[in-house]
């Protein structure tokens, strides 16, 4: 498959392959700040989304007890607080 995308797409291929034009400095600068940026993603953005998923488990289940049936999307979002523009 790569082998077609790239007889397909060779300027695409070469674009994608940037990494290996680097040198060795920018290979090491490449996989650290890669690096970096899973670490960060883990530590924060990962608990982020697990928090607000939480958050709207807790709004759905509060909904449904006063409202006695399924919240729809749009009364959750109200209930959230967030803004929605259509």
């Amino acid at each position: 498959m790569t082998f077609v995308g790239t007889a397909a797409f060779p300027k695409l291929a070469y674009r994608l392959r940037w990494p290996t034009r680097l040198g060795p400095r920018g290979v090491v600068a490449y996989i650290a700040f890669n690096t970096l940026f899973l670490v960060l993603l883990r530590q924060f953005g990962l608990p982020l989304l697990k928090r607000m998923a939480e958050e709207r488990a807790r709004a759905e289940e509060q909904l449904r007890q006063r409202l006695g049936r399924e919240p729809t999307e749009r009364e959750l979002i109200e209930h959230l607080g967030y803004a929605c523009e259509r």
